[in-house]
């Protein structure tokens, strides 16, 4: 626990009580500030607030549908995105996922202003606390970069997109206003270095180590389109102390098959609680999606299970519980290097990764066929099935519709309305919520 309530407080007021935007609030540093390397420690290693990440990525993929009665439950942003509105929230609507993130990287930065005044504290404290502090902003300003801003080099026109860049826990003197490619360059630097202050193994799986810095550069840079970077990154991470599962050894006969922090799990976090979105008794598996699982395929049964609704719904998260992962799992990792790798030309490679998984994925008797040039195709499409329910489409999607120039159409139905979405890539920058732009000026 913080020995300085005071700063607990002031910080949940100002996200929580005020009307204004979080990057409006001034708190000052110099007031709020913990005082023990323990205190700056219960700080970043706060789950509840540092291990979430938004829920818009969830809303607005294709990973599942709800009814119409369910979507009226819905706050009236989850409706509009739902709906695939580019600008979801109304004018005095908080956006909940923004501050979020916006906490995460303002608690960092105390850190960070913290280390760099060389306190009188050890080394091995101050770089414990630097390399989780650079870790988690990376984190948070790539979770805001999936949702506001265009990918660099995917030829886009970024002038008109760009989110307030924090930098120190002064906001006043530091917010400004940055592109997807200074953004970027933040996120690569901070992991970047935080790999030479993280352990290789950390205490808890909520905590950021070595690997979890290597997973998360190698999903950064396939969503980049930096292959060969992604396949180097998730090459180290096969060095570390994780193992796939035997989904063949699991009980599918279980509430939540996946046990919490199980062996697969590099780095453990979970999408925010917002609401029911992701209730089991809310977002349903479409029929569509159940059919392209191959009747040998082990992950099915331990996914999915028939609800009292008749619909579809989820279960399989490695959460080990109702709340949706969105943390790095070593499947996602083999999942990397077999894109990497194909998309690089070194198919034997990819092939080799993919059925590294898809062997404890599959019955004994499965094979994996695929056309001519159809590896890729194979590998995106045990991508789209191991990563179900995951946080993940959304930034799929959009990396496709940059690189692949997929111009496909996603469709929902509410009310027997249809409604459409284009996967072009100007369609996947949301808006900053308005009551959030005025202080962005």
């Amino acid at each position: 626990m913080l020995k300085n309530t005071t700063y607990t407080y002031l910080l949940a007021l100002m996200l929580f009580g005020a009307c204004s935007g979080f990057l409006d609030e001034k708190p000052n540093k110099n007031i709020l500030v913990p005082e023990s390397v323990s205190e700056y420690e219960a700080l970043i290693d706060n789950f509840d607030q540092i291990n979430v990440t938004p829920v818009l990525p969830f809303v607005y993929a294709d990973d599942y549908y709800t009814s119409a009665s369910n979507w009226q439950r819905f706050l009236p942003w989850q409706q509009n995105a739902y709906l695939w509105s580019a600008d979801p929230y109304l004018p005095d609507e908080g956006p909940l996922d923004y501050f979020l993130m916006y906490r995460k990287i303002f608690y960092t930065n105390i850190i960070l202003d913290k280390v760099n005044s060389a306190p009188d504290w050890s080394l091995a404290d101050q770089e414990r606390l630097r390399g989780k502090a650079l870790f988690w902003r990376a984190h948070a300003y790539y979770e805001l970069a999936i949702l506001h801003l265009p990918i660099p080099g995917g030829g886009i026109d970024g002038a008109g997109y760009f989110i307030p860049l924090v930098t120190d826990a002064d906001l006043a003197s530091t917010k400004r206003n940055a592109s997807a490619e200074e953004v970027f360059s933040l996120i690569i630097e901070d992991l970047e270095n935080s790999l030479t202050l993280l352990p290789e193994v950390p205490e808890y799986a909520t905590q950021p180590s070595k690997y979890a810095g290597y997973a998360l550069l190698a999903r950064i840079n396939l969503y980049l389109g930096k292959y060969e970077k992604a396949r180097q990154y998730a090459g180290q991470v096969l060095t570390g102390p994780f193992t796939l599962m035997d989904y063949g050894m699991l009980d599918s006969t279980s509430s939540y098959p996946f046990e919490l922090f199980n062996s697969e799990t590099v780095l453990f976090t979970a999408m925010a609680i917002q609401g029911t979105v992701s209730n089991d008794n809310i977002a349903y598996v479409s029929a569509e999606l159940m059919g392209s699982f191959d009747s040998l395929d082990l992950r099915l049964p331990l996914y999915t299970f028939f609800n009292d609704f008749g619909t579809v719904s989820f279960r399989g998260s490695y959460t080990g519980d109702y709340t949706v992962f969105t943390g790095i799992g070593l499947d996602e990792v083999y999942l990397i290097l077999a894109e990497s790798n194909v998309r690089l030309g070194n198919d034997e490679e990819g092939l080799e990764n993919l059925i590294s998984l898809l062997e404890k994925r599959y019955s004994d008797d499965f094979q994996l066929t695929y056309g001519e040039d159809g590896l890729l195709e194979a590998v995106l499409s045990e991508r789209r099935k191991s990563l179900l329910f995951r946080g993940q489409r959304w930034a799929d999607l959009k990396r496709f519709s940059y690189w692949d120039n997929q111009d496909d159409m996603l469709k929902r139905s509410l009310d027997e309305e249809e409604i459409l979405f284009e996967l072009k890539p100007e369609n996947f920058l949301l808006k900053i919520a308005q009551r959030e732009l005025a202080f962005m000026e």
